[in-house]
């Protein structure tokens, strides 16, 4: 690659989506931060992820935060905005700062691992980035057992739009179904729900 870089080589990049380190923004509506660090779309208007505006700025650095302003760093497997019902094989995971006021602060993503997340290093990854808490649909006991060893607390079942899920879960309506994919626990990577097979809720309070 480097040297395609230098002599200005032809250089095709092939085998799936093409992640790139990206810069920061703000949204001037709602004062969140955000990367897009996502496969690009030509010609694409750059949305906040938090509120959907289009009033956003190039931010002149890394969006940075006290840590006393920071609760807690929320993970989602993601998949076209949506939770995806495989935590192994999404696209990309959904990283969401939440503040001491419940409210996001910046929402950044993290490009997904290959290969099975329960044998990937994305526990560890996700725990050096300060994340405690993931809202995942199905997982396995082995990736569970992996997570909650790098102190990340699993809610299972959830699926829908990131956006709505995380606002549920900061008002209390979510909680783990308690419901995994039992076939990762046998060796077999054929769980039922992939891809819109099957759906687990959240279990969701009131």
């Amino acid at each position: 690659m480097a040297q395609a870089l230098v002599q200005g080589l032809t250089l095709l990049i092939d085998g799936g989506s093409a992640y790139t380190d990206s810069e920061w923004f703000t949204c001037l509506s709602c004062g969140g931060g955000f990367n897009t660090v996502r496969p690009s779309v030509k010609g694409a208007v750059i949305t906040c992820p938090i509120c959907g505006s289009t009033e956003i700025e190039l931010a002149t650095e890394h969006v940075k935060l006290e840590n006393n302003k920071i609760m807690k760093k929320i993970a989602i497997p993601t998949r076209d905005n949506a939770v995806d019902n495989h935590f192994g094989h999404c696209e990309f995971y959904t990283i969401l700062t939440i503040g001491d006021d419940n409210r996001i602060l910046t929402n950044e993503t993290l490009p997904s691992p290959q290969g099975c997340g329960c044998k990937s290093d994305i526990a560890n990854r996700l725990e050096e980035m300060g994340v405690n808490v993931m809202l995942a649909g199905n997982m396995g006991q082995g990736a569970l057992n992996k997570l909650s060893a790098h102190h990340i607390e699993v809610i299972r079942g959830c699926m829908g739009n990131v956006q709505q899920v995380v606002e549920d879960y900061l008002n209390g309506k979510i909680t783990d179904s308690g419901i995994g994919c039992s076939a990762h626990d046998n060796g077999r990577h054929q769980c039922g729900g992939h891809h819109g097979e099957e759906h687990h809720h959240c279990h969701h309070e009131g």
